[in-house]
């Protein structure tokens, strides 16, 4: 015999169970995720040097005590 009260039970079950299963997808897609992310090697980090070429004009310093240096740009200051 139908029983509104089985049906809004059974509907209230399966509702809970279908979001539980959702639940436990989620966690495990952000774990997967976070163990590829952690679990990745760095890339090689690139470092350009800039070669003094012939027309670079070169500075000297003929200070006995030394020159004070530019930490920025690494040019000397006057």
């Amino acid at each position: 015999m139908f029983s509104p009260f089985k049906l809004v039970a059974e509907l209230i079950s399966v509702g809970v169970q279908i979001a539980f299963l959702y639940g436990l997808a989620i966690i495990i897609s952000f774990g997967v995720l976070a163990y590829v992310l952690i679990s990745s090697e760095p890339k090689d980090k690139i470092v350009y040097i800039k070669v003094a070429t012939p027309d670079t004009p070169k500075e000297v310093c003929y200070a006995i005590a030394g020159c004070k240096v530019n930490p920025d740009t690494g040019k000397l200051i006057k």
